[in-house]
């Protein structure tokens, strides 16, 4: 084993309880999900130990084992990290990071968390570690690791395999793992746990928080659910016939959401070319627990756009640590050419804006303006610009953080 770092030093108790193979658990009981995965075999601790292939200063490298694939063994590398000093009475919140296309374990994303107080862990979904064959070459391929599984073929392009044999399959099931990796960490409030994933990580947190009901809240940036029927990449890609059946009966976030009853915060931009706003607007909605919506005006698209929000942090804070909530909105409501909309906030508010869009077709490519709204009390209202053909609205309280309205359709131009 290498020499202990001070942050091997604080997990002594756990390395006592678990290292050499542990499999302690701390699952909950999973019967009465539908679904292709064992969860009771996914929500036990799985076996893990420490690895040395990608040093980080100040967090753990480790590998934990997943789902077998194609007989063979599969384990996958992760970054684990918590904040500096002693842990709280009860132990540290926690954070599940779940990567998009392209993406890795990132170390940065655990540090960010770690800053704000929690204890976090990223994991690679597809077999790689962090580190690059070429590292001077940002395209060079990523170097694998000893036992890796599958990666990702497209857009579930590997749907006429066995499903035991497709990528999301298998990333799902180490999702969940990592899950109960880190709540088994003597150090972590097991009951304070959270889950954020951007991109094709937005789209796995969407299904995994239907199907793992120990975390108390889910962020899924951009990706979402309703996929095979949306007009963005992911839908023209997912064909109809076998290939959206597998995505709908089994992967989208669609089929789990109903047993979805913890806070979630879905945050979007208004022209995300693989995740059009319809797609995140029908999955808030349909979500058993409370729903959130930041669309911001033209968020740009990435790992670093998708983990920089104040809002993310800030509404995890809000669940699991008694902070003040985000910005809460009621029903859009239109008389006219007039729009408003209550809010209810512990904090002022700084501002408020009406977004519009004057253009149909595809909504990844409609153009987005925005305008100033008036705040009376706890209500927004502002006059519809001619031509508008969607519009919500947006607030931002007295810290800087923004929230959003859901959008509303106008069968007609306005006069």
């Amino acid at each position: 084993m290498r020499a202990k770092t001070p942050l091997r030093n604080r997990w002594k108790a756990v390395v006592a309880a678990l290292i050499g193979g542990g499999t302690m658990s701390l699952s909950l009981p999973a019967a009465g999900i539908r679904c292709p995965w064992n969860l009771d075999t996914l929500y036990a601790t799985p076996s893990w130990g420490y690895s040395s292939s990608a040093d980080e200063p100040d967090l753990q490298e480790l590998h934990y084992d997943s789902l077998s694939f194609k007989g063979e063994k599969v384990q996958v590398f992760a970054y684990y990290g918590v904040p500096a000093g002693p842990a709280p009475a009860g132990g540290w919140p926690a954070v599940v990071c779940v990567h998009g296309g392209g993406g890795t374990a990132f170390a940065e994303w655990v540090r960010r968390w770690n800053q704000q107080g929690y204890a976090a862990i990223s994991m690679d979904l597809e077999g790689h570690l962090p580190v690059r064959e070429n590292p001077a070459d940002p395209k060079s391929p990523r170097i694998p690791t000893a036992h890796p599984g599958p990666e990702r073929v497209g857009v579930f392009n590997d749907f006429a395999e066995p499903i035991e044999e497709q990528w999301y399959y298998h990333a799902v099931a180490q999702v969940v793992l990592a899950h109960s990796l880190i709540r088994s960490f003597l150090e972590v409030n097991a009951a304070k746990t959270g889950i954020t994933g951007i991109s094709w990580g937005g789209t796995l947190t969407s299904t995994v928080m239907g199907l793992d009901n120990r975390f108390k809240f889910a962020i899924p940036v951009y990706g979402c659910g309703y996929l095979p029927d949306s007009d963005g990449h992911q839908g023209e890609t997912i064909q109809p016939g076998r290939h959206s059946e597998v995505v709908w009966e089994n992967y989208d976030g669609s089929a789990y959401f109903t047993n979805v009853t913890s806070p979630t915060l879905w945050v979007n931009g208004t022209n995300d070319m693989h995740f059009p706003m319809p797609s995140t607007q029908a999955s808030a909605q349909a979500v058993a627990g409370a729903a959130t919506l930041r669309f911001a005006l033209e968020m740009p698209h990435g790992h670093g756009p998708g983990w920089k929000p104040e809002e993310i942090y800030a509404f995890a804070d809000s669940v699991v640590k008694g902070s003040d909530p985000l910005v809460a909105f009621g029903q859009l409501r239109r008389q006219g050419s007039m729009a408003a909309v209550g809010v209810t906030t512990a904090r002022s508010l700084s501002g408020a804006n009406l977004l519009y869009t004057t253009e149909t077709g595809p909504w990844p490519k409609r153009k987005w303006e925005s305008k100033p709204a008036e705040i009376f009390g706890d209500q927004l209202r502002t006059e519809i610009p001619v031509g508008a053909v969607a519009f919500f609205f947006s607030a931002t309280d007295d810290r800087g953080l923004m929230t959003s309205s859901a959008f509303m359709m106008i069968e007609e131009k306005l006069p």
